[in-house]
């Protein structure tokens, strides 16, 4: 009986041990992981200032889904079981093939006599680009959306906020409902292929609704908006990665 006191006090000791170890080991793998993390974040940047999201879309979207899995890899402290293949084998090819579609792919060359005045470029940069027209479906749906007067709001993954970088289209598609006071439309929400029938069905209604707010919000009468959600039902970009799910996680206007 003297002896069990000790026995538990070891016992207690030696996972109190265990733990740390394996906390230890948590961070000393994340930490190793960072300069890697660090060197994609870098290159991603930098391709993206070059134009990659237009010159080599397919190619940017896999290196911004490899980065984005790793972090979530080093953020979570999830141990990697063999990291010099995971790496080389997707995340270092995912980004040797950016590279060598950038040199590829021709920059993207501004006509002289469509120059932006001075003061305007850094706003245009800013833009948020159209879809690249090989991924876009040649369908008589997607003739009727490339030609309408209102833009598309798109979204993050699983959000239905207003995103900082759309607030300009929107504030176009405001300008354009003053100056046509007799038009009336609907606002189709839309998602990405990931999740239920059901929980997207909801997403698409919410992402409908927060434009909707938006434009009330701004002056135009609820009285000329009507709000539907298509889920995941009407992808614009057919694919199963983020260089097609970003362009179906939208708010699309339609004039009634």
């Amino acid at each position: 009986m003297n002896g069990s006191p000790k026995r538990g006090w070891a016992t207690r000791f030696a996972l109190l041990t265990a733990s740390v170890a394996l906390m230890i080991a948590g961070c000393a793998t994340t930490a190793s992981y960072r300069p890697e993390i660090d060197s994609m974040k870098t290159a991603l940047a930098d391709a993206k200032a070059a134009g990659a999201e237009m010159r080599a879309p397919k190619e940017y979207a896999a290196a911004e889904s490899c980065l984005d899995w790793m972090t979530h890899e080093a953020t979570e402290f999830n141990p990697f079981a063999d990291p010099d293949a995971r790496i080389d084998g997707k995340c270092r090819a995912a980004f040797a093939a950016l590279r060598e579609q950038m040199a590829a792919a021709p920059e993207p060359t501004i006509p002289a006599e469509a120059a932006p005045a001075e003061g305007v470029a850094e706003e245009k940069a800013a833009e948020v680009v159209s879809p690249p027209v090989a991924l876009q479906p040649e369908t008589a749906q997607a003739a009727e959306e490339k030609a309408s007067p209102l833009k598309d709001i798109f979204f993050d993954f699983d959000r239905s906020s207003i995103r900082a970088d759309m607030q300009k289209s929107l504030n176009e598609n405001i300008r354009w409902l003053r100056a046509n006071p007799t038009a009336s439309i609907i606002i189709e929400g839309h998602c990405d292929e990931r999740g239920t029938v059901e929980y997207n069905q909801g997403l698409g209604q919410r992402r409908a609704m927060s434009v909707s707010n938006y434009l009330v919000a701004a002056g135009i009468s609820v009285e000329r908006i009507k709000v539907v959600s298509y889920g995941k039902e009407r992808p614009f970009v057919p694919g199963h990665d983020e260089s097609a799910w970003k362009w179906n996680r939208r708010a699309h206007f339609v004039l009634q």
